[in-house]
């Protein structure tokens, strides 16, 4: 983010130097970054102007079509394929796509909004350019330089399938070269030295009897399915296995996620508590994830009660309440981010 930054900086001063023509640039990125970007831009370069590209359809537009020469327009990859007329008639500067594997499959409107777009010079950033497929990187590069890995027949059958199913070395060797000296990369070792090693510990907790007894009939209840299973129905009901594979990690976590009239107690819950009670004491502040959001309403239950202070994030708190959220933790004594 702060080489990107940087760039646009200097794409900056050399406009108002005289030696490019002066031109928007462009950011795009998932919709939960907008803000961030647009809070990095302004914290580490705020000679910049940045715009971002937020409202009604015609709002938008109207942001888009009104933009000065200078400014960093900042959208994230669903207003852009909804956009992308809009942009038809404008030349940028500098393209860049955060998260560039928002545009790992091709055939996606996002993948196509981007590559719709015209500019001078395009970087993609991603720290998984690769996820599943080959295919992937392709579609980065078809953004990047479209035709220099061909298209993606061609792509498949001389790179990818020798690659994939052969192990060919030469094939490797081959796409090795092509791409090596349009990637940039970064390790964290080579940029965080200042940064402590992270350290992981992992703590076990023993069930009380009554989650025990459910997780032991749960896992019973599963076993017993499946073996009375045959190979196809057990083909068909696969997304029900792992429906009753999640209720065995909720239960894990607290019966009472699966189970209303649940009254007992929940091992995890209690050790959790525990945890944030000592670093508390210690005068830490603590980011606590989990996959459940219920699990963290029950956790925040327990911290009202206890008397510690804390934030909550989940997938339906605002872009703009997030962004808040995490400069008052920043700033604040607040103890715990859920």
């Amino acid at each position: 983010t702060l080489q990107v930054i940087s760039l646009l900086l200097t794409e900056q001063q050399e406009q108002k130097a005289g030696i490019r023509e002066e031109r928007c640039s462009l950011i795009v990125c998932p919709a939960s970054l907008v803000y961030n970007w647009q809070k990095e831009v302004e914290r580490f370069a705020p000679s910049l102007s940045t715009v971002m590209i937020l409202g009604s359809a015609t709002e938008r537009e109207d942001i888009i079509k009104k933009a000065k020469p200078g400014q960093i327009l900042i959208t994230s990859y669903d207003l852009l394929k909804r956009d992308v007329d809009v942009y038809k008639d404008k030349i940028f500067a500098v393209q860049v796509i955060d998260e560039a594997q928002y545009i790992k499959n091709a055939g996606t409107q996002a993948a196509k909004g981007v590559k719709k777009i015209t500019a001078g010079f395009k970087l993609a950033l991603t720290g998984t350019p690769i996820e599943n497929r080959l295919s992937e990187l392709w579609s980065i590069f078809d953004y990047l330089m479209p035709g220099f890995l061909y298209g993606y027949d061609v792509f498949k059958k001389e790179l990818e399938s020798p690659i994939v199913k052969n192990q060919d070395a030469d094939a490797m060797t081959r796409l090795q070269r092509m791409v090596a000296p349009f990637i940039l990369r970064r390790l964290k070792t080579d940029v965080l030295k200042d940064l402590p090693d992270k350290l992981e510990e992992n703590r076990y907790v023993r069930f009380e009897a009554e989650q025990q007894k459910l997780y032991d009939a749960q896992l019973l209840h599963m076993q017993t399915t499946i073996k009375a299973q045959g190979q196809e129905e057990f083909n068909k009901n696969k997304l029900q296995i792992l429906s009753e594979l999640t209720k065995l990690r909720q239960i894990c976590c607290d019966p009472g996620l699966c189970y209303d009239n649940f009254k007992g107690s929940s091992a995890k819950l209690e050790a959790c508590v525990d945890l944030i009670e000592n670093a508390k004491d210690g005068g830490h502040k603590i980011l606590l994830f989990s996959q459940f959001t219920s699990m963290l309403e029950k956790i925040g239950e327990r911290l009202t009660k206890n008397g510690i202070s804390y934030y909550v994030i989940t997938g339906s708190t605002p872009k703009e309440k997030r962004l808040q959220l995490v400069k008052e933790f920043n700033k604040d004594d607040t103890t715990v981010f859920l």
